[in-house]
């Protein structure tokens, strides 16, 4: 793969980790009612996580000599102000999903280059953590009488 296309795939999976959900939500904390604390702690580490991936998805861009794209966040983000973190919890639900089937697409793009292919892994079995954590997270939560 050209160097150009392996900086594009680093810089796009540094995109959807800097500007995920999580990241957002950091600054824009969703609104908390009590028994909500496994939930923003999970959201917490998600975006913690996310911050260490962008770090050294980063450094892997400027050891191939290109620039790092932090990139925006989505627009449709700004309509999450003062949500309940309950009620969001679908919407990160469905976001992890999409973000699993975009690093599976990164990874495959990666074949030819082994070191940024495995820190491509890495980020996809993170994120599939992630999605386990959050799907147990919602049933636990929808079984939870109110």
């Amino acid at each position: 793969m050209p160097e150009a296309d392996t900086i594009a795939v680093l810089n796009r999976l540094l995109v959807l980790h800097n500007r995920s959900m999580p990241r957002y939500l950091e600054s824009a904390r969703p609104w908390l009612h009590s028994g909500d604390e496994r939930s923003a702690q999970l959201l917490d580490l998600i975006a913690a996580d996310h911050r260490l991936m962008v770090e050294r998805l980063g450094s892997r861009i400027l050891e191939h000599h290109g620039l790092p794209d932090l990139g925006e966040f989505p627009m449709q983000f700004t309509d999450l102000h003062d949500l309940s973190l309950d009620y969001l919890l679908g919407e990160m639900l469905a976001r992890q999903r999409a973000l699993v089937a975009d690093l599976t697409g990164c990874v495959r793009q990666l074949d030819g280059t082994p070191l940024d292919k495995a820190l491509a892994e890495e980020a996809l079995g993170g994120a599939k953590g992630h999605l386990e954590s959050l799907e147990e997270l919602a049933r636990e939560t929808s079984s939870t009488p109110c």
